[in-house]
């Protein structure tokens, strides 16, 4: 969280020297940032860049299955008689810490034909309503693909 909250700074701060905070001046100020963070930060393996590449990684698979969920609940709509498969699915979380599940439930949530209903008192389930997929391994499945994108940048 400190390499992120340093990125921004940096870009903030790039910003105020050029005396005109814009997006461009901030874009490259970020950029400086985490090329000075990969070089103070050599010796553990390049943590940073990994995840920044992971982030990256996650938003461009999110979009598709954001673009997938889409289509399919569309061409569900468009069906003079619509066939849904209504599943109430519990998953197992890998991931552990607040922020994860959090995420991991908001984009679910954003999916089309999902909604996160809850997690477990033990915080190793998620519950979450899916209408698409006929088969409920499916609809785990889209759940736990998405939960891995989470895991390789929050790790």
């Amino acid at each position: 969280m400190t390499d992120v909250l340093a990125t921004l700074l940096s870009g903030l701060l790039w910003s105020l020297l050029l005396s005109e905070l814009t997006f461009r001046n901030f874009f490259i100020g970020a950029l400086l940032g985490i090329g000075l963070l990969s070089l103070v930060r050599r010796g553990q393996a390049g943590t940073f860049p990994r995840r920044i590449l992971a982030t990256i990684n996650f938003f461009l698979q999110f979009m598709w299955e954001l673009f997938l969920a889409n289509i399919i609940i569309a061409m569900l709509t468009l069906k003079p008689r619509p066939r849904f498969y209504p599943h109430i699915i519990s998953v197992p979380l890998t991931v552990t810490s607040d922020a994860a599940i959090a995420l991991l439930s908001a984009a679910i949530t954003l999916l089309p034909g999902t909604v996160a209903l809850g997690v477990s008192e033990d915080r190793r389930e998620l519950y979450a309503h899916a209408i698409a997929a006929s088969d409920i391994a499916d609809a785990k499945d889209s759940v736990l693909r998405i939960e891995k994108l989470i895991l390789r940048f929050m790790s």
